[in-house]
This record gives structure tokens, sequence and C-alpha cells, in this order.
């Protein structure tokens, strides 16, 4: 019997300590530099973006790029409405993403917070880290299609099981964010050069089928677009507070 106990706690020992968990990125903050609560250190180097099989995308190039901070989390529905007080939400949803915002009034709440919207490449440095990772949890997994999806959103702080490797939570599901860069590659024609916002970190849907997307994959939207899958989380220089 107390054999059997013993192998049962072991096994109960193993399977707690191989949960799902995200293997987080050692990041060292500089003296000096004071990162404001709800934010995130991303240090400076290199990173890979885009990915080759993606011709939209900038195709696995290395870029490198200055230390930033990001939000750890998206803006929510609480903090829009101070920022905008006719912003109307059911108080039980105060932790959810802000949605129903165009491009401009994200920017304008980052801007009102002393911040700005993310780089596309901050963006997705933030989502994948240094290793060129597909997915923020590195490890593939089928999305659970459980009644879940970023048509339908929940509170920001929400599933650590798909945070990034520096701890920024919904890159990779949840809404999908404005970043602050024009949607260019090289099938954009001249004239839609300006067109069109770059959106990041939704989930697509065809029918029942609820499908991550990768860090590196790109959409698009009409900066004048409000619907309810499109939020937004803001960014800074490491000198803001």
């Amino acid at each position: 019997m107390r054999r059997f106990l013993f192998v049962v706690f072991s096994l109960l020992f193993i399977f707690t300590c191989n949960k799902d968990e995200v293997d987080q990125i050692e990041v060292n903050i500089p003296i000096g530099i004071t990162v404001p609560e709800g934010m995130v250190y991303i240090p400076d180097g290199d990173f890979i973006m885009g990915h080759s099989d993606y011709p939209d995308t900038e195709k696995g190039k290395v870029i490198n790029m200055e230390a930033f901070l990001i939000d750890r989390f998206e803006v929510t529905r609480g903090q829009f409405s101070i920022f905008n007080p006719d912003y109307s939400f059911h108080p039980q949803k105060a932790r959810f993403p802000v949605s129903m915002v165009t491009f401009e009034q994200a920017q304008g709440y980052c801007k009102w917070n002393g911040r700005r919207l993310p780089t596309e490449a901050e963006w997705e440095k933030s989502a994948r880290g240094p290793d060129g990772r597909k997915w923020p949890w590195k490890i593939y997994h089928e999305h659970p299609n459980n009644g879940f999806s970023g048509f339908l959103p929940e509170a920001v702080d929400s599933r650590e099981e798909w945070v990034s490797p520096y701890g920024v939570y919904g890159m990779g599901h949840n809404v999908w964010e404005w970043v602050s860069d024009w949607y260019i590659s090289d099938k954009t024609p001249k004239a839609d050069s300006k067109r069109y916002k770059v959106i990041r970190g939704g989930l697509t849907q065809t029918h029942t089928a609820i499908k991550f997307t990768p860090t590196y994959f790109r959409n698009k939207m009409e900066p004048t677009a409000h619907f309810n899958f499109i939020g937004f989380r803001c960014a800074c220089s490491v000198d803001c507070r």
C-alpha cells in the first residue's frame, strides 16, 4: 500500500512540475531605469522579424533594436474610460481589453498617458523574444476551441500559460492590437501605402475552428475601423514615466 501511495505521489509531483509554463527570458534592467507599474522592459539587441515562408513579413530579417518598455497587458475598458468617460461597458468587464476603438482613439489614449503605440517591430520582439519562436509560448498546441475566441475577448490577465517569453500577456490570443505602422508589403500598390494600419496578435476563426496566429503574422485594418475584436497596448522609450 505504501509503495502504491509513493508511486501515486511521485506521478502527481512529475505532472505538477511538467505543467504548461513559458520559460521566461532573464532580463537585467540597467541601473537608473525605472519601469513604470504595468510595463515590461524589453532589452536591446537582435531579434528575428518575419518568416521566409510569409512574403508579406520581413522574411526572417535580423533586426537590431534599442531597449524599450511595453504594457504587460492590453489596455482595459476601465482604464480607457478614465481617458474617455463616454466609453461605456459592463462593470463586470472592466478588466477586459478595450475594443470598438479606432486607431486614432488608441493613439490618443497612449499620448494622454505619456506613451505611444508600439511599432510593429517592438510588438513582434515582445511576443517572440530573440530566439525566433513561432508562438509566444514556444511549443505549438492547438487552440482549445472551448468557447473563447478573440471575437469574444476575456480579461487581460487571463491565460498565464500563453504569455510571451518576456511575460507579456495577450500576444497570441484575445483581441487584435493596433500598432503604429502602415501596412506595406512588396505587393502593396502605391495608392494603398497609407490605407491600412497593421494589427497584431489576434485569432483567426473559420466556422467553428479557432486558430492561433504566429508571432510574425500580419493583419491589416483601415484606421477608422472599430470592432469588438480590436484593442491595443502602449509602449514608450526607457525614460518615460
